[in-house]
């Protein structure tokens, strides 16, 4: 009798020992303004895979709040309702912030197409040179990079406070484009086709850039965690494959090598931007 009570007593005491499952992570990154915004599709997929690829199991969502870039790399760098947010990399943000550099579109963030009014193709098909473009008026968001990238160039902008008001201004012909990174731009067609919006199909604008994750300057450990997930998904085929589920018929779409090139300095880029690095880099040789 004496040994089974020793046996009960020693089970119920290890049950009281016995490591509590972990929760999971809960990894917050900005709301978008509305279900009809699409950007945020691919990189939350990304995040998602990475954090597979790493073992981590993670409950990622949307902060409370819709919120510009602005917004959401101040709560970053705060630790506030924020964990992780992806954006064009420049020399000060590398600085402010946590970067994960691996770009998450393959480099194809920098290249613009152009939205215009359907009825101006004519009017674009006729310029001959970067500076004849640069005679144009162009819409941007205010605190987007490639705003700057695009003033440094000596482009004419008009810079906006919220997304959805870029098309406002086209349509109302305020300016007479918006430059839209090749990945996003068929869908935003397709939402303002029938208002008279249309891709314009001559010229293709680049300069050297990069996309990355972004987390708090000191989380390194949740940037050890996105880094391993991202290098193994690279390494397994994983990455090329997600990006090409969304994209790679886009591309097709687009016909970029039939293009225009205008190349652009960005003089915001970091040095330590992987440029070299083959595996990371979607390439593009446009007609000149």
């Amino acid at each position: 009798m004496c040994r089974r009570f020793d046996f009960v007593v020693i089970w119920l005491f290890s049950w009281m020992f016995l490591p509590v499952l972990a929760e999971p992570l809960t990894i917050k990154y900005p709301a978008v303004a509305s279900m009809s915004d699409f950007r945020s599709e691919y990189p939350i997929a990304l995040l998602k895979l990475a954090l597979e690829k790493a073992k981590m199991q993670a409950d990622l969502q949307p902060s409370a709040e819709p919120m510009s870039k602005s917004r959401a790399l101040y709560l970053l760098s705060t630790g506030a309702d924020i964990d992780v947010v992806w954006t064009m990399t420049t020399k000060e943000r590398e600085l402010a912030y946590l970067p994960i550099r691996i770009p998450i579109y393959r480099g194809l963030g920098s290249y613009r197409l152009l939205l215009i009014r359907a009825t101006d193709q004519q009017k674009f098909s006729q310029l001959k040179t970067q500076k004849a473009l640069q005679q144009l008026r162009f819409a941007q968001v205010h605190d987007w990079v490639d705003t700057e990238v695009l003033r440094a160039a000596r482009f004419s902008i008009l810079a906006v406070s919220q997304y959805n008001n870029l098309f406002q201004m086209l349509l109302k012909e305020r300016v007479d484009a918006i430059p839209r990174g090749v990945l996003e731009i068929e869908a935003e067609f397709q939402t303002w086709q029938q208002q008279g919006l249309a891709i314009e199909q001559d010229w293709l604008i680049y300069y050297p850039g990069a996309v990355y994750f972004f987390v708090k300057s000191d989380n390194h450990a949740l940037a050890k965690i996105i880094e391993q997930g991202l290098e193994q998904a690279l390494a397994d085929g994983s990455f090329l494959s997600l990006f090409n589920q969304f994209f790679h018929q886009h591309l097709q779409n687009m016909a970029l090598s039939r293009r225009r090139l205008i190349n652009l300095p960005n003089p915001f880029l970091p040095p330590l931007t992987p440029l070299d690095d083959s595996r990371l880099w979607h390439r593009i040789d446009p007609h000149n």
